[in-house]
């Protein structure tokens, strides 16, 4: 997988019986740093009025004595946190740091703060509608749009109830929020399809923490996972929790989180462990490739979340598992202060290779998914330079054909490598013997759902305004035409 990145990790939490939060916010951003990279950010409430912290970099950076400053000056009962890498906005570094999360917005004498992870497709015309009404936005992200379009739709509806209903009719994307009202009122609110994960949880009637994965509860001490359903909104008002089913459709959560972004420790929609879906993922590969995978002698997985499917294809093959590919764990790249050669170099460093171990042999790589192709196409080339006799790539996701509108960093078609070409191409691009992509139905069956988005691999997008870009940005891809930035800003 050559580094795509996902839009945030959130989490809130509210102590029943007054306890500071700030470590447990710090301990679940931890458990969430994989999910952004970029900035983080915590907000606390205490005696009506906000408390930030936000800085460029990871969370797991801060030293001791940070961490021990910030749970003093942030002390409260009540906070909410955030990691982040950017799907929108400006990534020059005084705007990631301006738009770094959560974000927290004023309007006619009342404020709200939120953390969300997700993106909205129709950014462009609420920016617009949002000026007209005499605001100005303070950042680039599509956070500050929600945050507006959430505090306005409060106060001309008149509660928060009431607001999400107008927020789930006007905003066309993908969200997962947690957030804190002016007067102290904790919030969690789930788009009307589901397509980012939520999950929450209560620590004997003392605690309740939600969070985008289930390890940032488990690692409180939370052990009862619940599942915030599509379109839902919870408040933690005082010590009670109030549910309302705000919009009642479809889940269509988030193929992706199950292929890559997820830990494999995390639950997301059931009781299934994201490394037991990827290592069916891996079983099925090998039946779905039965005559080609008969014919490898080894297995080679790229790291890192690979290896449980290439463990899955060792279960149904047989054949060894050898860690030819080694990451450099401590290689951290910031590609957005980075120039192209710069990033360049990381990609042809990243990784250490025991090319000693693959002469002759026949090799199935196993990565995660294909989507531009550079990494996986230098690691090819260095594999049949060391004398590997065939290299054939096997993808536990699906051919990624079209962009993603909800918070993954690939915004067009055209840097997609699987757009508009078949495997037998793409193969010659990689340098590969074959490409061996998993089909929807075995995905879909894998993970026990077909509740999922899958427009990356469909072209057919679960919201109408996404569906709309996508239509556009494919006509002008394929007549040729270049995009000067992400489909969801240029319109298409």
């Amino acid at each position: 997988m050559e580094g795509i990145r996902e839009d945030c990790g959130i989490v809130g939490i509210k102590s029943f019986k007054g306890e500071n939060v700030v470590p447990r916010i710090y301990w679940s951003l931890l458990t969430l740093n994989h999910r952004g990279q970029q900035s983080y950010g915590i907000t606390t409430y205490e005696k009506g009025r906000f408390k930030s912290i936000k800085e460029l970099g990871l969370i797991a950076d801060i030293d001791l004595t940070r961490i021990r400053k910030l749970c003093g000056s942030l002390k409260s009962n009540l906070g909410i946190g955030h990691t982040r890498y950017a799907t929108s906005g400006s990534i020059e570094r005084g705007k990631l740091l301006e738009d770094a999360q959560p974000v927290s917005v004023s309007y006619r004498d009342r404020q709200l703060c939120l953390a969300y992870n997700g993106n909205i497709a129709n950014v462009v015309p609420l920016r617009e509608e949002i000026e007209e009404y005499g605001i100005e936005i303070n950042g680039t992200s599509d956070s500050y749009i929600l945050a507006y379009e959430l505090l306005r739709g409060f106060l001309e509806e008149g509660d928060l109830v009431d607001g999400v209903k107008e927020l789930m009719k006007r905003v066309d994307g993908a969200y997962s929020i947690v957030g804190i009202t002016d007067k102290g009122d904790m919030f969690v609110i789930r788009d009307p399809y589901g397509i980012k994960p939520l999950v929450y949880g209560l620590k004997e009637c003392e605690l309740f923490e939600a969070a985008s994965e289930s390890v940032a509860l488990t690692i409180n001490g939370i052990n009862k996972i619940d599942f915030v359903q599509p379109g839902e909104l919870i408040i933690i008002h005082n010590k009670n929790i109030e549910k309302y089913k705000i919009h009642h459709g479809e889940e269509k959560l988030c193929a992706f989180e199950f292929a890559y972004f997820a830990r494999p420790d995390s639950k997301l929609r059931n009781d299934k462990y994201v490394y037991e879906i990827r290592r069916e993922l891996g079983r099925r590969l090998a039946i779905r490739y039965n005559e080609i995978a008969k014919r490898i002698d080894v297995i080679v997985p790229v790291p890192q979340t690979a290896e449980d499917a290439a463990y899955g294809f060792h279960i149904e093959t047989g054949k060894p598992i050898e860690p030819i590919i080694v990451r450099h764990r401590y290689l951290r790249h910031r590609a957005f202060i980075m120039t192209k050669r710069e990033r360049g170099l990381i990609v042809s460093h990243k990784y250490n290779m025991l090319l000693d171990r693959v002469y002759d042999k026949r090799i199935a790589l196993i990565d995660d998914s294909i989507v531009r192709g550079d990494t996986l196409r230098h690691i090819v080339s260095i594999l049949k330079n060391a004398g590997a006799r065939e290299v054939h790539v096997f993808s536990t996701f699906p051919k990624i054909i079209s962009p993603c509108f909800y918070g993954i960093d690939m915004a067009t078609f055209q840097e997609l490598i699987g757009f508009n070409r078949s495997e037998e191409e793409i193969a010659r691009i990689l340098g590969a013997d074959t490409v061996n992509y998993q089909t929807i139905k075995d995905f879909c069956e894998a993970v026990g759902t077909k509740n999922l988005c899958l427009a990356c691999v469909t072209g057919k997008y679960p919201t109408p305004y996404a569906q709309k870009i996508a239509d556009i940005g494919r006509k002008r891809a394929l007549a040729g035409e270049k995009v000067g930035g992400r489909l969801v800003e240029v319109g298409g």
